[in-house]
C-alpha cells in the first residue's frame, strides 16, 4: 500500500512539474504581423544582360509565395514596398573540353534592395546582396544551353532566398 501512495504521489509531482513547463504557442512568426504584405515591384537593370530583372523578380515572387507568413498584396493594401535593381551579373567559364565546348560555368549576381514602410514612404533598410551558382556538367556529350543556364538560375534563386530573408530580421 505504502508503494502505490508513494507512487502516486511521484506521479502528481511529474504532472505538476511537467505542466509547469508546458510552453503555449500563440499566433505569429518569425514576421511582424503588421509587416507581413508585401508589395513587390519589378527590380530595375543596371546590367546589360537582357530580362535579368524579371527573371530575379518571378524568383522572389515565388520565395514569398512559398515562405509561410508572407503574402504579396496590392500597393493599396501592402504594409512594406520591396524594390531594387539588379547591379551586377557576372558569368564565367570555369572549364571547357578539348573541343572549346563550355563544360563549367560560374555566375554571380548582386542586387540592391529598399525596404519601405507603406504607410510613411520611409525607408526602414537597404542593402547590397551577391549570391554564385555554379553549373559542372557530369556528361559533356549532352551538354546544352539550357544546363549552362543552371549556374544563372541558381544564383538567382539564392538571391531570391537571401532577399527574402532580409524581411524576416528586425528592422
Amino acid at each position: 500500500m505504502k508503494q502505490i501512495a508513494g507512487f502516486r504521489i511521484v506521479a502528481a509531482a511529474l504532472l505538476l512539474m511537467s505542466a509547469l513547463s508546458c510552453v503555449q504557442l500563440s499566433r505569429g512568426g518569425i514576421f511582424a504581423e503588421d509587416r507581413n504584405q508585401i508589395f513587390l515591384s519589378y527590380f530595375s537593370n543596371e546590367t546589360f544582360y537582357r530580362d535579368v530583372e524579371f527573371e530575379l523578380t518571378e524568383q522572389i515572387t515565388q520565395e514569398i509565395l512559398s515562405t509561410p507568413g508572407l503574402y504579396l498584396s496590392s500597393k493599396e493594401g501592402a504594409e512594406v514596398f520591396l524594390t531594387g535593381r539588379v547591379v551586377s551579373v557576372r558569368q564565367t567559364v570555369l572549364s571547357e573540353d578539348p573541343q572549346q565546348t563550355v563544360t563549367s560555368r560560374s555566375t554571380s549576381v548582386t542586387a540592391v534592395i529598399e525596404i519601405r514602410d507603406a504607410r510613411t514612404g520611409d525607408l526602414i533598410k537597404k542593402k547590397r546582396l551577391s549570391q554564385r551558382g555554379e553549373f559542372v556538367s557530369t556528361d559533356s556529350a549532352v551538354l546544352n544551353a539550357v544546363d549552362l543556364d543552371a549556374a544563372r538560375s541558381q544564383a538567382f534563386s539564392y538571391l531570391a532566398r537571401d532577399i527574402v530573408r532580409e524581411l524576416e530580421k528586425e528592422f
